[in-house]
């Protein structure tokens, strides 16, 4: 947890310094047939080896990156890791606050999953007891320069909004990292939901 808790402090001062650009997806580039791109325990080429990218790997989500911006995090299992810049390239110019990127948001407590397929107006929210489809206003969607957020109102089964906004997030299960934090509203409920959101998925 202390490992966690330093990495929590590193992460939030990198971001300051560019908030809006992360997260944000990459694909492996410039490493040679039969090789790998190593994900190290700390940002540095010396650091334990705690996974690996293969060569075409793709839709990796960089959550942030090292004060020298020379180094990425990303999630492995059920933790986080960082792997050199120099070798992902970003796979789309469009920020997560586009409201073009597909967002997943879960929580815990109840477990609850609540993807957003944009630019699409589709999302669905799943959980131990229910399950539904609602529609959101995309690709119209409002949101806010500093700090960043997106603003999702939806309707149908059940009606309301999520707001996502840049922020380093833990799911409090495991020593994973997330980038965005999201909160649901439900209309006519005082009680909404907290979680963790990623890209994709």
């Amino acid at each position: 947890m202390l490992r966690l808790a330093a990495l929590l402090i590193a992460l939030a001062f990198a971001q300051t310094a560019a908030a809006q650009d992360f997260p944000a997806l990459f694909r492996v580039v410039n490493v040679s047939a039969g090789d790998v791109l190593n994900i190290r325990a700390e940002p540095n080429a010396r650091a334990a080896i705690v996974g690996r990218f293969e060569r075409t790997q793709v839709g990796i989500e960089v959550v942030g990156l090292s004060e020298d911006r020379r180094w990425g995090l990303v999630r492995i299992d059920e933790g986080i890791g960082w792997t050199s810049m120099r070798y992902l390239q970003a796979e789309r110019s469009d920020s997560w606050r586009d409201g073009q990127q597909t967002l997943t948001c879960l929580g815990t407590e109840p477990f609850w999953t609540f993807r957003f397929f944009l630019p699409n107006n589709r999302a669905e929210y799943v959980a131990p007891d229910t399950s539904f489809e609602v529609r959101t206003d995309a690709p119209h969607l409002p949101g806010t320069q500093f700090p960043p957020t997106l603003t999702l109102p939806f309707q149908g089964a059940r009606e309301g909004f999520a707001v996502i906004r840049n922020g380093v997030c833990s799911d409090g299960m495991s020593d994973r990292l997330y980038g965005l934090e999201g909160q649901i509203y439900w209309r006519g409920q005082a009680q909404g939901l907290s979680g963790c959101c990623m890209l994709g998925h």
